[in-house]
């Protein structure tokens, strides 16, 4: 199991909602001093952009800037902008992929895209749909994130009062985007919590019989390439793992929620029964929270 370090410096965000106020402030010619959502100082002048100590120039500022509103302007998920290295870039990366960090509304937190597929909700706000797989989290627990994505489910724990949490994502190109995300780098940042870049598969066999309070398997819509991840065997380490008594939740969704003829719900309910669960509470269109025997 690879543990990461995650990286802790902050690399300034600007939201598209910043991007348009700052871009006023450069057709307007005029000077702002702003604080966006995260707390980054920009001060707009006659030279330029000053984010956090660093510098862009006037011209290249604001034909960056102009691109960008006009392509986001008409996308429901806005791409966040990043600063890095005096310059401004969009928060996406192609790597036979395309995965984008973004935004619905100014007052919620960044999701991600990949390859157009929403990896949470554009319902509500990120982080307050990731409280409902926590419910039955309590202080002093000990909890397994199987498919951490951008975090928003450890952070949720460790609000609840966990006193540690191993996140295992596989994808580096989503660690990527969490390490530039300020919401992920609250909870990835402490000492609480691991971040393992592995398979979950992989890593939940070197893990300790009856080890953690909580599993939190959240794994990716169901598909040929994801069944390992709805398997007995995988259910089977989840339970191995599970002191007697803890709970395992199951995101299942809504969309897609049956494949190829099977309710996905009621297969996972009834895989999970025969590897030594019992039902504590189906919530349709979200998952199921399972109790070991």
């Amino acid at each position: 199991m690879k543990v990461l370090v995650f990286r802790s410096e902050d690399v300034p965000v600007i939201t598209y909602w910043d991007a348009r106020r700052i871009l006023d402030a450069l057709v307007r010619d005029r000077e702002l001093k702003y604080v966006n959502v995260y707390g980054y100082e920009i001060r707009v002048s006659k030279h330029g952009l000053c984010i956090n100590g660093e510098h862009i120039s006037r011209d290249g500022a604001r034909t960056f800037l102009e691109r960008y509103v006009e392509r986001e302007s008409e996308e429901t998920c806005k791409s966040l902008i990043c600063v890095e290295d005096g310059e401004l870039r969009r928060t996406i990366v192609s790597d036979g992929a395309f995965y984008k960090l973004c935004q619905v509304y100014e007052d919620w937190s960044p999701t991600l895209m990949i390859n157009g597929i929403v990896m949470h909700t554009l319902l509500k706000d990120p982080l307050n749909y990731s409280r409902a797989k926590v419910a039955y989290v309590k202080k002093g627990y000990r909890v397994l994130d199987t498919c951490a994505c951008l975090g928003y489910t450890a952070y949720c724990c460790i609000e609840k009062g966990a006193r540690y949490v191993l996140s295992v994502e596989i994808d580096i190109n989503v660690i990527r985007l969490a390490e530039i995300n300020p919401v992920s780098r609250r909870v990835f940042s402490r000492s609480l919590v691991d971040l393992a870049n592995d398979s979950i598969l992989d890593v939940v066999c070197e893990l300790r019989d009856m080890s953690f309070d909580y599993v939190l398997h959240d794994p990716p819509r169901l598909m040929s390439d994801t069944g390992d991840l709805y398997g007995r065997e995988l259910y089977r380490e989840f339970h191995r793992v599970l002191k007697r008594g803890g709970i395992l939740f199951h995101y299942t969704g809504a969309t897609g929620s049956k494949y190829r003829g099977l309710n996905i719900i009621k297969s996972v309910v009834r895989r999970l029964r025969e590897v030594g669960f019992d039902v504590l509470r189906v919530i349709e269109g979200l998952g199921v929270y399972m109790v070991k025997r």
